[in-house]
């Protein structure tokens, strides 16, 4: 296999190949060109679907969400056993956003230089570490720390997960790259956040984090031998006003837009189902989660299959159609009965919402050059966490004013913004 990376001009989207062996005047006479750095689907052109690199990522995400979600059934646990209001110990969940949003921005751009792979696993060391000593910790103001500590850690995996999926496979195939990476998301909603909630209330809450350290342990030696180094880096310094540069192409801006919209539309309308039900219907929660379980089974199968569909069918349609499809679901899933049709929506809505972001991936991470993809990315992701932040606030003052119905209403017009947002957000 010949020595070739994958290049790309600052100002445009061809790709051109690079020859990666070392120069003629620095290569001793007689000596073979060195190995090629690494090995990618994009340089051989093999056609068939490489699974080790998007299954690694899958349990890369799915170990970052499940620890971010475990916290919520732990809350009343940790504020027992370290003598602490519930409402004071959500200052750790505070702190863990804070530091995973403010770290990604400055480990983008360093992975874009030094590799995604060292990011990566310098995350996954960090993140067993932290989580290790978590298990020891004996008060409050030492879990603050080391949540944040963990948070800078989450920061990378995110991150230079969904950059390292962007580097590795071509564009053609993605989407459904991006759709088992998903799978992460949900797979840790469904299993990850039931089991550690089930081993909280037998074995006590330190055991949780005991066992986040242990996966990313393994996660970190599986990363380690199996992923392979970054052919190309960035090789100019850094500089944090290039962050303004996002902000003046369309594509790039758009693709921030929709990610707030995104983020925030759905996490706006979850954040007060339960609520809905339990006021409405007088559903217990056994039944909710049940249900909530059944949405995140469906959003699980649904991920791959629309990341492949987006393959073959275009990521911008997929996500426009999906999206539309969402709007009025909805508003239809805020009128529903409890019964046969509230499930069948909620399941539906699920489908619709996991359909758009396999595309959404493959698509805002090839607008950029592989150089800058890092930095882009962790400035979407921020946007993302920015959306869910303004959207939910909105939400909270629209379901105290005017009910679930309201909150509905909301998350259906910002999912609508969406495809008027995808007009600059084209194919490449």
């Amino acid at each position: 296999m010949r020595s070739h990376g994958r290049v790309e001009p600052a100002g445009g989207r061809s790709p051109r190949k690079l020859d990666t062996a070392q120069p003629s005047a620095t290569r001793r006479p007689g000596r073979p060109a060195p190995p090629p750095a690494c090995y990618y689907p994009r340089v051989s052109a093999e056609k068939h679907f490489h699974w080790t690199v998007a299954l690694i990522l899958f349990g890369v995400l799915f170990l970052g969400v499940s620890d971010t979600q475990l916290v919520a059934p732990l809350l009343p646990l940790i504020a027992s056993d370290l003598a602490v209001t519930p409402g004071h110990a959500g200052i750790i969940v505070t702190t863990y956003s804070l530091a995973a949003a403010a770290f990604a921005l400055f480990v983008g751009p360093v992975s874009d230089r030094v590799g995604r792979k060292k990011v990566l696993v310098s995350g996954l060391a960090i993140f067993s570490l932290a989580s290790f000593f978590t298990y020891h910790v004996s008060t409050f103001s030492a879990l603050v720390i080391l949540r944040a500590v963990t948070g800078l850690a989450a920061g990378t995996l995110s991150t230079s997960a969904l950059s390292f999926a962007g580097d590795y496979y071509p564009y053609q195939e993605r989407g459904r790259a991006m759709g088992i990476l998903s799978m992460g998301y949900f797979v840790a909603f469904v299993v990850g956040v039931p089991a550690g909630a089930l081993a909280a209330s037998r074995f006590g809450w330190h055991w949780v984090f005991a066992c986040l350290s242990g996966g990313a342990a393994l996660m970190f030696a599986i990363a380690l031998v199996r992923l392979p180094p970054r052919a190309t880096m960035a090789s100019s310094a850094w500089q944090p006003g290039k962050f303004i540069d996002h902000f003046r192409k369309r594509d790039r801006f758009a693709g921030m837009v929709v990610a707030f919209l995104t983020s925030g539309g759905i996490v706006g309308f979850l954040t007060y189902v339960g609520a809905w039900l339990k006021t409405t219907y007088d559903m217990g929660v056994d039944r909710i989660g049940l249900l909530f379980m059944v949405a995140g089974a469906a959003a699980i199968v649904a991920s791959p299959v629309s990341g492949w569909l987006s393959d073959h069918a275009g990521k911008r349609n997929v996500i426009v159609w999906s999206n539309i499809a969402l709007a009025f679901l909805f508003v239809i899933v805020a009128r529903a009965e409890v019964g046969v049709w509230l499930v069948t929506g909620i399941a539906v809505l699920s489908i619709a919402a996991s359909a758009r972001q396999a595309p959404l991936h493959a698509l805002t991470t090839e607008i950029v050059v592989p150089e800058i993809r890092g930095e882009y990315i962790a400035l979407r992701n921020a946007f993302s966490q920015l959306g869910i932040a303004v959207i939910a606030a909105i939400s909270a003052s629209a379901f105290d004013r005017g009910g679930f119905s309201a909150v509905a209403l909301i998350a259906a017009f910002t999912t609508l913004l969406i495809p008027i947002s995808c007009i600059w957000l084209r194919e490449p």
